[in-house]
């Protein structure tokens, strides 16, 4: 028998380009995803998706999702400003209970929005694991190691004590994993750049990494260095593993033929790239160098949501203009981002991303019998342009439903609210 069956749905499988299923079912059991398009059988639950979109759940390839705590705190700071005067001070005085509270909070946002799957850069990752277990997403979790100052002592950084803690539990296959980090050229050496690349080799992770988010950043790089900080990446063996990098805005022709060559991903986060005025990433130039471009939202800091449909709009808007070609990046191409792009660079391929049989049952459902949704012409153009994340009525992971029709049954919405209202707030007041 099924766990669930999905009757009568509108399905965007993302198998392949503009493959669109109509009156689709769905079939679900211990997790998995038993048919896509036809089949039948006795259910558990039978859904009526009946006016209503199937599609594989977003995937968040960079995310600081506990920075839900500073939304509206610093706004309209250049990247410089922002990080050194406003968000590390505050990061300075958060704790553990703080950081969780915003790690919950943003979990909720991105389920009520579509998103199952996150990689996440932030500090109390072990902390946050467990959360992430019991409310039930995927996520890839990691803290950046950031090794500033003569003093710096390797051993006692927190990210190194979190890192060593997590990868023994986390360092597989799994809903929850962890992966490992170096928070960006600028902010650490060569030599701790090896240090980590070592865990990356011994667990088999993915190194995730700030790159080229800023033109300062991206000069004063080759200033350091007399090359690009892709390039010094690659000349000390850190791109000889799975790498996840997150923004590439600034990135030269020649980066991305290094990026491509290694089989590197690129996480493009476009609102927060222009709320920061750090500029717009070349997307068409990058996937033209054949790089794995994927969508993420960076911290709500810094971007203010973590609703992945703005991202996913702005990221197709923004290539056709700085391209001056409508066709640069189409709506397949651009949802294809946050969905199987945004698997590959997570190394979960084959596992999320698409609905096919074989695949985790990580699904939403989006109501299209609202006004900015009708009349459903093309339903991948109405994802891409027209849809918004107050648009998911439905947010499945493994097979399990985390939210449905505005209420969340994995986590209380109303105690998230409390916890950073109550704690965390006056927390990051404090030094305002």
């Amino acid at each position: 028998m099924l766990d669930t069956l999905i009757k009568n749905a509108v399905v965007i499988p993302m198998t392949e380009p503009g493959l669109v299923l109509y009156g689709a079912s769905v079939g679900v059991k211990d997790g998995k995803l038993v048919f896509v398009g036809e089949g039948e059988g006795e259910a558990r639950e039978v859904i009526d998706a009946r006016g209503r979109i199937v599609m594989p759940g977003l995937i968040n390839a960079h995310a600081h999702t506990a920075m839900c705590v500073m939304r509206g705190y610093a706004d309209d700071y250049t990247l410089q400003s922002w990080l050194f005067e406003k968000v590390f001070p505050v990061e300075a005085r958060l704790d553990e209970r703080a950081i969780v509270a915003g790690f919950t909070l943003g979990m909720a946002e991105m389920i009520a929005s579509g998103t199952v799957s996150f990689s996440d850069m932030y500090f109390c990752q072990p902390a946050a694991a467990k959360a992430a277990e019991r409310i039930g997403m995927k996520a890839n979790l990691c803290n950046a190691v950031i090794a500033l100052g003569d003093g710096y002592d390797f051993d006692a950084d927190r990210a190194v004590i979190e890192t060593r803690r997590l990868l023994p539990e986390y360092g597989g296959s799994g809903r929850i994993r962890a992966d490992v980090a170096i928070h960006a050229e600028y902010t650490s050496p060569p030599d701790i750049w090896l240090r980590v690349h070592e865990w990356a080799q011994k667990y088999g992770v993915i190194t995730h990494i700030h790159l080229s988010e800023t033109r300062t950043e991206h000069e004063e790089a080759k200033a350091r260095h007399g090359m690009s900080a892709a390039a010094a990446f690659e000349k000390y063996g850190v791109l000889d593993t799975p790498v996840l990098f997150a923004h590439g805005v600034w990135l030269e022709k020649e980066d991305m033929r290094i990026l491509a060559a290694h089989g590197a991903s690129v996480a493009h986060c476009p609102v927060s790239n222009l709320k920061l005025g750090s500029g717009v990433a070349d997307v068409h130039a990058m996937k033209e160098a054949g790089i794995n471009v994927c969508l993420g939202t960076d911290g709500a800091c810094s971007n203010n949501s973590l609703d992945l449909f703005e991202e996913i709009k702005l990221a197709a808007l923004l290539s056709k203009g700085k391209a001056l070609d409508p066709t640069a990046l189409p709506a397949y191409e651009a949802l294809k981002m946050a969905t199987v792009n945004g698997a590959k660079a997570q190394g979960r391929g084959g596992e999320t991303g698409m609905l096919a049989p074989g695949f985790d049952a990580d699904l939403i459902m989006i109501d299209t019998s609202k006004a900015h949704m009708r009349p459903l012409y093309d339903p991948i153009g109405a994802v891409v342009y027209s849809a918004r994340g107050s648009d998911v009525c439905m947010t499945m992971v493994s097979g399990r439903v985390l939210y449905r029709d505005g209420k969340w049954l994995t986590l209380d919405i109303e105690k998230a609210l409390r916890e950073v209202e109550e704690y965390a707030v006056p927390i990051v007041k404090n030094g305002a």
